[in-house]
This record gives C-alpha cells, structure tokens and sequence, in this order.
C-alpha cells in the first residue's frame, strides 16, 4: 500500500466526461492507498458529481466568479496555499485551463512531485496548440518540469502528440461503471431509439429529433427516447418531436433505459469523450454514431457499429437495424466485448497503477485537510 502518496487533482470543471476518467481514477488510488484533494470550480449545474467522488478523497471547493479572470486568481490562490501547507507527491491537472494555471506557477510546483496532465478532449489541442507548446516551454525555461500527458481517450492522445505539450503520452481511457456492463437487455415491444448526451450539445438534439420527426410518423411505429437533462431550449424541440425525456439521475436508472432500447444514435460532435456511447456499449446495444475522431475511437463500421456522415445515410441505418435483428445482436455483442476489453474500471485500475507508481515519494502531508462540501 502506497500510503505515504499524496495527490493532487486540480479541475476547471467536473463534467461527466471529465468525471468517467476523474471518478474511477480516485477510486483505484483510494484503493491503493493514495491521500488525494481534489481542487475545482462549484458549478451548480455539475455539483452533484461532487458527490460520486469517493469519501476517502478530500474536496476543496472553489466558488464561481462572474468572470474567468476572478476564477483564475481563487483557483491559484487556492492551489498556492495547498502547496505551502501540505508535500505531494503527484500533482495532476485536469483541462487546460486548471493546466495552464499550474504552469503560471512555474518553480513553485514542488520539485520532487510526477506532474500530470489530462486535456479530457480541450478543444485547446487544436485550436491554441501553439499557446500550449508556449506555455510548455515557458515551464521548462523556469526550471519546472513538463508534465507526462496521460490521454483519456485515443483521440487526445493523437491531438496531443503534434504539440509539445507534455514529455510522455500514456493513453488510459475512461471507464464505464459496472451497472452498464450487468444490465439485463430486454428489448421493448416496439422498436426504441434512445439518445442522449451530457454535454447539452444542440447539434445532437436536433438531429435526434429530426429522425424521430421522419421516422416516427406512419406503419412504422418506432419510439424515440432521451436520456440527460437537456437545457429549456432542447426540451422545447424534443417535445415537438415527440420524444420522451428521462432524466435518468442515477446510474441504475439510466442502464435500465438503455437496456429496453433497439438502438443507440450517438450523432454529438463535442470534442471529448462519448460517454454516453461508451455506456451504450457496455449495455449491448447496435449503435449508429456520427462520424467524428472519438466516434471513431470506440466504433468501426460494420464491426461493432454503424457510422454515417449524412442524416440519409443514418435514417437508412436504423431502418436497416430495425429489420434485422440478427444484425442488431451481432453489432451489439461486438460493441458489449470492445467495452470489456477497454472501458472497464479494472482496465484503467491497472494502467493508472503503473503511472502513479514512477511518482517519487514524499514526506507525510504537514497538514491532514478536512473535506469540504458546498452547502
């Protein structure tokens, strides 16, 4: 047991897909013996993944200014005063922002801590290489380490490796929790189409709505369900079209959801992890996903799923799907097996290990820190 390590995670913002890495990263150092503070900004609108984080991990909560500059500052203030209170062995930042404030920093990032960072899909690795390369640099001329990139998905991991970012890529993707992975299937008496995504990307949703819009009408039959929770705007149009949203709060909820459906469409373009197709996934279900980088990083056409660039093209997909429920289950056993192999928590335990292991070791923590929840 590694009970002499401490950690630090310095977050921007807990999302979900930030959290399918974040969550069960906790989770494997807490088993192994790890002290961890997690550092990030009070979102309302994500507060209640707070919650999921393990009880043995302490949480300090940075409260949310009006502007990005004031952010800025509570967060490195905050992280200033961590750093004079208390030794780590590990410091691992969590999104370019959080990254960035970190090499603000420069020498005052402990010496004898393994840096680390995760972009967990910044759009920064494409759009601001230069600036992260800069910055990198920037580190190196103040005698700070770079840090060693660990990928939360393959393709941050290719966007990365064009810049200068970090020393050393290490690709640990995301995990789905256990309840996906034992799901029952038990397909609905009429077909289901289920979506969703947890990034309240409008794209999706009205694609998704169109589909339900085109095929939803006639001898067809088909339902079409959502599952998140969508802003005002999403639901307005979701309701247009007919299509039933469920919130699905809990991980129980939402696995049982997927677990009656026909087909998961997974048509967001967000730049980061698909958790929600990953889930799918892990339930069983055929999926036709839009063609982007992290679609592709999870589904290979015709081998454990179907993927379209054209709205044409996706309707025929599921019509396809539709009849021929040899195809569905043949799809959707490939796409069960790919998660196992790759997304699955003792997956990532192991791979996490290994990195953490080269950390050096460290004093023991000068101050023991309470845990601090927002009222």
């Amino acid at each position: 047991m590694h009970t002499d390590m401490n950690v630090l995670h310095i977050v921007d913002k807990l999302t979900e897909p930030v959290f399918s890495f974040l969550g069960p990263a906790c989770e494997s150092l807490a088993r192994a013996g790890y002290h961890q503070t997690v550092v990030m900004l009070d979102v309302p609108r994500y507060r209640p993944l707070q919650y999921k984080l393990p009880a043995q991990v302490h949480v300090e909560i940075i409260p949310v200014e009006p502007s990005l500059w004031q952010n800025w500052v509570a967060m490195n203030k905050l992280i200033q005063e961590l750093l004079a209170q208390n030794t780590y062995s590990a410091i691992h930042f969590h999104g370019f922002t959080a990254w960035a404030v970190g090499s603000r920093m420069g020498t005052l990032l402990p010496r004898n801590a393994k840096v680390f960072y995760s972009p967990h899909g910044s759009r920064t690795l494409t759009m601001f290489r230069p600036v992260q390369s800069a910055l990198g640099s920037f580190m190196g001329m103040l005698g700070s380490r770079r840090p060693q990139l660990i990928a939360s998905s393959q393709s941050d991991a290719r966007r990365a490796s064009k810049g200068s970012v970090g020393r050393r890529i290490t690709t640990i993707e995301s995990a789905v929790e256990e309840t996906y992975f034992q799901a029952e299937q038990a397909e609905s008496r009429r077909p289901l189409l289920v979506s969703g995504d947890v990034t309240r990307n409008h794209r999706s949703v009205e694609m998704f709505c169109r589909l339900a819009v085109v095929m939803g009408a006639g001898e067809l039959g088909l339902s079409f369900n959502w599952l998140g929770q969508p802003d005002s705007t999403s639901v307005a149009r979701l309701k247009a079209a007919n299509v039933g949203i469920f919130p699905a709060a809990n991980t129980e909820d939402a696995a049982a959801k997927l677990a009656s459906a026909w087909i998961y469409v997974a048509a967001s373009d967000a730049d980061e992890f698909p958790i929600m197709l990953a889930r799918a996934m892990a339930v069983g279900l055929p999926c036709v996903v839009l063609r982007t980088s992290y679609h592709a990083d999870l589904i290979t056409h015709e081998q454990n799923g179907l993927v379209y660039e054209t709205e044409a093209e996706a309707m025929s997909m599921v019509g396809r799907l539709i009849d021929d429920p040899d195809l569905r289950e043949k799809l959707g056993a490939a796409a069960k097996a790919d998660a196992q192999e790759r997304l699955t928590m003792n997956r990532l335990d192991g791979a996490l290990l290994v990195a953490y292991a080269r950390a050096p070791s460290s004093s023991s923590s000068k101050r023991r820190l309470t845990r601090v929840r927002p009222n």
